[in-house]
């Protein structure tokens, strides 16, 4: 009984390791499954913050594309106005001149009257206010002179001119010269836009 009794606790002995080994090899590996899911789940969590973080940086470069292009558009319109104004204020300058000229001797100039013909108006003559000259309405409604300046660009209107004969005034010395006779003109002139105006006044008097 004795020797039954020890081999039976030497065969339990020997079987629990077996059966510890069995046990571990038997087992199912559900953490290194777990492990793998949760890795797997990180990667996607990463691919959308990328995507993302692409849309927005792809929406700042449209934005910023856009700004340029309607900075360099504004920049283009304002070089544009600017030559145009300078095309009109050039066209009038010539006109300007070249009414000037045509008053110094021996020129023959033409009759002074109150209706203005021809654009020569005499000072008693009703002439609108300064403000009305501004007008476009003016240029086409009452009597105006034609410049013959011919150095003007493609697609600019022939600057107009009216020239009023002013009363004798002191010029450097009083009482005034009889013989030196004031006269005012006054220019309007265009760019390459009608709409572009320059209108320029002096007070001429014939040497």
């Amino acid at each position: 009984m004795l020797r039954q009794a020890h081999h039976e606790r030497n065969q339990q002995n020997t079987v629990r390791p077996e059966t510890s080994r069995v046990g571990k090899k038997t087992c199912p590996p559900y953490p290194i499954k777990n492990n793998h899911a949760i890795l797997h789940g990180k990667v996607t969590s990463q691919s959308g913050v990328v995507l993302v973080v692409s849309l927005i940086m792809l929406l700042l470069l449209t934005l910023l594309g856009i700004t340029g292009m309607q900075s360099t558009s504004l920049e283009e319109k304002m070089a544009g106005n600017m030559r145009d104004k300078n095309l009109a204020f050039q066209a009038a300058e010539s006109a300007l001149n070249a009414a000037e000229t045509s008053l110094n001797p021996p020129a023959v100039l033409p009759a002074f009257v109150d209706a203005g013909t021809g654009g020569f108006y005499l000072d008693t003559s009703t002439i609108p206010t300064a403000s009305a000259i501004l007008t476009d309405s003016f240029w086409t409604a009452n009597p105006v002179a034609t410049s013959s300046v011919t150095t003007l660009g493609n697609g600019i209107a022939t600057p107009a001119y009216i020239i009023q004969k002013l009363p004798a005034a002191c010029f450097g010395t009083c009482p005034p010269d009889p013989t030196s006779t004031p006269y005012r003109i006054t220019v309007r002139a265009t760019g390459g836009s009608s709409s572009t105006v320059v209108i320029l006044q002096s007070i001429f008097s014939p040497s």
